[in-house]
């Protein structure tokens, strides 16, 4: 009979990671990007980035969960809902906030052209506070 070792292997994982709420935001708007991540990040949130709705479902794909999808209301090669729609078969709890041009009508869940840091904090909390 051959012996045969075996060796076990430790993966640390980050817990704080998994313990803060989880963001997927996805714009091809660099700077408004970069800028929506820091405030996030600050804010002690976890930040997933994608530049579009296919570089989002790979991301999304390595995510254990993600909370709140930040994206665009319309992009060129999809739409915010129709984003949402394929998120969900992977994360049915995701809650959107989509980001409008200016001149769009104001409703809940989207953020119109110009806005605040403080304004996409609200709109943020307000959805992770509502967890299902």
């Amino acid at each position: 009979m051959e012996t045969i070792a075996v060796r076990r292997v430790s993966i640390p994982i980050d817990r704080a990671v998994e313990e803060r709420p989880t963001v997927l935001l996805v714009t091809g708007d660099a700077d408004l990007r970069a800028s929506a991540a820091r405030a996030l990040a600050a804010a002690d949130y976890h930040v997933i980035q994608a530049a579009h709705s296919g570089h989002a479902l790979l991301r999304c794909l390595d995510a254990p969960r993600i909370d709140v999808l930040l994206t665009e209301l319309a992009m060129d090669d999809s739409s915010g809902p129709a984003l949402v729609r394929i998120l969900r078969r992977h994360h049915p709890d995701v809650r959107p906030v989509y980001f409008a041009q200016a001149g769009t009508p104001e409703c809940g869940g989207v953020l119109v052209r110009p806005f605040t840091r403080d304004e996409l904090l609200r709109e943020v909390e307000a959805l992770v506070t509502a967890c299902p």
